[in-house]
Formats: C-alpha cells, structure tokens, sequence
C-alpha cells in the first residue's frame, strides 16, 4: 500500500521481525555483533532517496529543482525537512530517518533500493557495536556525551553485494558530501524499550578464543614437523613451534572464529527509555 504526503511517495512496510547484524566471529565483524532480534510495528517508507526537487519543494532556501538525489544532509536540513512533512501526518506519528531494524526490514522485503557508494542518515545515535541496541526498532538513544553528540548513523551499501552493509557515523553540524536521505513515518514509542543485553558472554568467549587458538594455530605447529619426518624437532624446537602457532592463532581470528549467538526478542532486556535527543523533530 501506498501513500502522498506532500510531494513524497511512501510504502508501507508490515510489521514483523527482522535480524540485524551478524553472528560471524572474526574480528572485523566485531562492529555488527550481537545479531539480534527486532520486532516492529507496521511502518512507512519513502522507496528512494529524497531529490533535490523534494527538498526544494519542502524547504523553501533549497532551489535546485532538479531530480537527482539530495547529496549532503546536516542537522537543520533533516529537521526542515522532517517539520515540513509532520504537518502531513497524525500526532501520534513520528517522520524522521529510518533506524538500522526498520532500513534492514524494509530491504530484506525487497520494498527499498540499496545506496550504493552513498551514506544514508539514520535516525540512531552512532555505535560501535549493537549491545544496547533498541529491539522495537525504535531509534537509539545518545548515550554518551562528547563530539559524537553532533553525529548520526549512517550505512553505507558494498557496491555489488546488496546484502553487505557497513555502518559508520556522520556529522549533523555540517553537509558532508555524498550523504543522503530518506524518510519513514512511525509509530512513536516513548514508554519502556526491549534492548539487546549489554554484557557479553566473556567467559564463553574466553573459551572459545583459546580453544580456536590451539586447534588453527599451535596444534598444527607440532604436527606439520612431525607428518614431515621431523620429529625430533617438535620437542628440540617446541618453544619456537609454540611462539609460531600462538602467532597463527591469534592472527586467524581477525577473519574467523565460531559464529556468535544471536539474541532472541525473549533474551533482550526491558528497561525503560531513556530520553533522547532527536534532531528530526
């Protein structure tokens, strides 16, 4: 189903689940770990990026009329833009970025297109992993002071592989090249909020961190001399085997190690909601 408001067309995306993140374990997913669970209600969402003819027709010092995408977005734009299109909705409806659940939702349905090489403002505060992340898919809370408080989430899709996304942030205090923007309007959720555990199993992780160790790494340091017909050399050699497969192991980790849970809706943590600093509103 589809809807107007002013000059920009939504889709309606039903509500459902959808899993954020992923449950590899190499280092360098350590940014999109926990996978988790997100339950949201029934939302809608522009398909494409806003235009320049969009924006113009929203904010009045916007001039360029032209049907190519909006490119740079600081906090007085988003706010401009989301006012404007407030006046469209019901009070009990928020219009603002899309949060990574509702965007990651939204795709995975095949109802939004994938920014390619662009950076999307979300409505989150910046993060550096998905502990503490909401599961209603409402927008993150700031939580922190600092420099950041200035900043927004965005993503940012691999340029032939839809499905891979990375996350990062971007300044609101000023229009960075190559940012853009859509928009969703969604239920508000003010009252308290499901959100993913904030410690992490370290013991389990411990674990899983030496015994990955031991079979990549040094296990096979003894063995190769030994398959070799050098035997004698993994108990001559053994400090300088251990040293080399301790080595290995380490460094096989930063692309491999045992996929991490994923966190159920059942396993979040009910809290209540903190308060927020939104710039959409």
């Amino acid at each position: 189903m589809r809807m107007r408001l002013g000059p920009l067309d939504f889709v309606r995306v039903e509500e459902g689940s959808a899993w954020v993140g992923s449950d590899r374990g190499g280092w360098m997913y350590a940014g999109q770990r926990p996978r988790f669970e997100a339950r949201l209600p029934a939302f809608s969402i522009m398909e494409h990026r806003l235009t320049k003819a969009e924006v113009a027709n929203l904010v009045q010092n916007e001039v360029n009329g032209s049907d190519d995408v909006h490119t740079g977005v600081d906090g007085a734009l988003l706010g401009a833009v989301c006012a404007a299109v407030t006046t469209f909705v019901e009070s009990d409806l928020e219009v603002r970025p899309p949060t990574l659940a509702e965007w990651t939702h939204a795709q995975r349905l095949g109802l939004i297109s994938a920014p390619s090489g662009e950076l999307e403002v979300l409505a989150d505060a910046p993060f550096s992993d998905h502990r503490g992340a909401p599961m209603d898919g409402r927008p993150r809370p700031f939580t922190h002071a600092g420099p950041l408080r200035e900043h927004l989430a965005c993503l940012e899709v691999h340029p032939k592989r839809d499905h891979v996304v990375a996350t990062s942030s971007v300044p609101m205090d000023r229009r960075l090249p190559g940012t853009v923007l859509r928009l969703v309007v969604a239920p508000r959720r003010d009252g308290p909020m499901r959100t993913v555990p904030k410690e992490a199993d370290r013991v389990g992780n411990l674990r899983s961190e030496l015994s990955s160790t031991l079979l990549i790494g040094v296990v096979p340091s003894f063995l190769i001399p030994v398959v070799r017909g050098f035997g004698s050399y993994a108990l001559e050699g053994w400090a300088n085997l251990l040293f080399g497969g301790l080595v290995v192991g380490f460094l096989s980790g930063a692309v491999w190690r045992p996929r991490r849970p994923s966190i159920t809706w059942d396993e979040g943590v009910v809290q209540d909601a903190s308060p927020a600093r939104n710039d959409s509103q």
